[in-house]
């Protein structure tokens, strides 16, 4: 991969993106500083996690033509394309989540770093599999909206099931989705093979 490329990426995607981050990080502000801890970790884990969602679906093809074209012709194969397309969105909601946290902790009510991990892990799964709806349609793009929403419900559900075992499954199953939409979306972006 070459770094030049991946980084010029992500760099103009973010650059692109950044009123919605600067909107997304005012509302996580405002949400996290209101939001105690005191009972459960869903506001976090649900409010960081649709914000992630909503931050990867601006990255789909036309809204910026030009990033469009010039993301094509980088020396990048379709994988490589893809983890540098994802890291943006993926960036931009680690930053709300770390916000929302922040604002929490000047609230005084703070969630635990494990549930800030929990929570943060249910976030970048999310946002990667609904990067996968930005280079679908109709069904199938709904269809993929779903399964991110999808998997905040499973990842909260393993993360409340029970102690570190819980927190473990909800871990591993952050991971494995995030992999395996990664890994989708690269495949989908291998018709802009520069070979």
């Amino acid at each position: 991969m070459s770094p030049r490329a991946a980084v010029a990426i992500v760099s103009e995607r973010l650059r692109a993106e950044r009123r919605a981050v600067a909107f997304a990080c005012a509302g996580a502000a405002i949400a996290g500083y209101v939001q105690s801890h005191a009972f459960t970790f869903a506001a976090p884990m649900f409010f960081c996690s649709t914000i992630g969602i909503a931050l990867a679906l601006l990255q789909g093809p036309g809204r910026h033509p030009y990033l469009d074209t010039s993301e094509r012709s980088a020396p990048l194969f379709g994988r490589e394309l893809a983890r540098a397309k994802a890291l943006a969105p993926a960036m931009s909601a680690t930053l709300v989540t770390l916000v929302y946290w922040g604002a929490q902790s000047a609230s005084g009510s703070a969630m635990p770093p494990l549930h800030f991990v929990l929570a943060l892990a249910c976030v970048l799964a999310s946002t990667l599999v609904a990067l996968n709806a930005t280079i679908l349609s109709g069904a199938a793009r709904d269809a993929t909206i779903v399964l991110a929403a999808l998997a905040i419900v499973v990842a909260f559900a393993l993360a409340t099931s029970g102690g570190r075992a819980g927190a473990a499954a909800e871990l591993i199953f952050c991971a494995l989705s995030g992999f395996f939409a990664l890994r989708q979306y690269g495949e989908s972006l291998a018709r802009y093979d520069p070979l």
